[in-house]
């Protein structure tokens, strides 16, 4: 409890961001120093640092003169009515303490030969210290993010803050958020993590395949840096081995793709231009891209079967059929998305197997 207490006392006394950080830093650049002077000393202090035994002398010698002092200072003390007076108002662990006063007074000194040695300030403003975001991982709810930053000061941790923007029933479902005030923008963001050296975030129970916006910042009691923002999407439950992106649904096999395009009910064939080039699918249909992206593996051939039918609601559709380069047979070689930057779909629930091959929806060759 008294130690407690004490450390307490110690840290309101003298506010620092990272305490720890600073003892464990500035004891190794005072050793060092304090090696070199005894490196450059006399003879003796040399013969003494080389060899153990004079050394364990030395230490021993200093240890019992340093106990003889305190324990004839304080055993005087109780000779006398006043001694013992102040010992028993100042033996506590306290501001008003003997002991507290001198433990500040050398840690003053010991955070100011620190700060002259190193050459460093304690606590800098981290105006140009913005964090960059990296994914760790993605799943159907769940995005774990982490950011870095360059500290503002060696001798200090600094402190970081992630929000997440609320999203409104409206955005939910695709439409665009209605224009508002700064106030009102500022009050639907919603911290995370908020604390000293905190880098990462673990952030749960988000809503399935969609987009969501996050922005992080470093600040310490000298200011603020700017808002790092990023925006980063929720895996899909897969259906049928498969999910869907802007425009399309899909699926897979083993062996194959197929990809369910929705087209315009009067769309013919001729209207259509389908090409795969490079690893890059292009569906156009008169004159306006469908699907245009860099595919999520290779595949066979340049040429692609396709047909345009009627889905099961009836609408309008191209079936389009891409074999795979590789057969994939292991829940980690299986596709995540047909065209990258698109929705991913969460490989947890892809089976760990050969997936056999479906049959395409009723089709009608136009």
């Amino acid at each position: 409890f008294h130690l407690k207490f004490f450390l307490h006392q110690l840290t309101s006394f003298y506010p620092l961001e990272s305490m720890d950080s600073l003892l464990i830093n500035g004891a190794k650049s005072l050793s060092q120093a304090v090696g070199s002077l005894f490196a450059s000393a006399g003879s003796k202090l040399e013969d003494v640092g080389k060899d153990p035994k004079k050394m364990a002398q030395f230490l021993t010698l200093f240890l019992i003169a340093h106990f003889t002092l305190v324990t004839v200072v304080v055993g005087g003390m109780f000779f006398s009515e006043w001694g013992r007076k102040k010992l028993k108002k100042y033996w506590r662990l306290s501001k008003q303490g003997p002991f507290f006063r001198c433990i500040v007074w050398f840690f003053n000194l010991f955070v100011r030969l620190y700060v002259r040695l190193s050459g460093e300030r304690l606590v800098v403003d981290p105006c140009n210290c913005k964090p960059r975001f990296t994914t760790i991982q993605t799943q159907v709810n769940r995005i774990v993010l982490h950011w870095t930053a360059e500290r503002s000061s060696k001798l200090t941790n600094d402190s970081y803050e992630l929000q997440i923007w609320k999203k409104t029933k409206g955005e939910s479902k695709g439409r665009p958020a209605p224009g508002s005030t700064t106030d009102a923008k500022e009050a639907r963001w919603e911290t995370c993590a908020k604390g000293e050296g905190v880098v990462t975030c673990d952030c749960t129970d988000l809503e399935e395949g969609a987009q969501h916006k996050f922005r992080v910042r470093t600040f310490n009691s000298k200011g603020q840096s700017e808002w790092t923002e990023g925006t980063f999407g929720t895996r899909l439950r897969p259906e049928a081995n498969g999910g869907w992106g802007p425009g399309y649904t899909w699926s897979q096999s083993t062996k194959e793709v197929q990809v369910v395009i929705i087209v315009k009910a009067d769309s013919k064939g001729k209207d259509f231009q389908v090409t795969c080039k490079g690893g890059r699918l292009s569906v156009v249909e008169a004159g306006v891209p469908l699907v245009d992206g860099e595919l999520w593996r290779s595949v066979k051939g340049s040429e692609l079967s396709w047909s345009l039918g009627h889905g099961d609601d009836g609408g309008k559709r191209m079936f389009l059929s891409l074999e795979k380069m590789e057969k994939t047979n292991r829940r980690a070689n299986h596709w995540q998305c047909v065209v990258k930057g698109h929705p991913l779909v969460d490989t947890r629930f892809l089976p760990d197997c050969i997936i056999p091959s479906g049959k395409m929806p009723d089709e009608t060759e136009i």
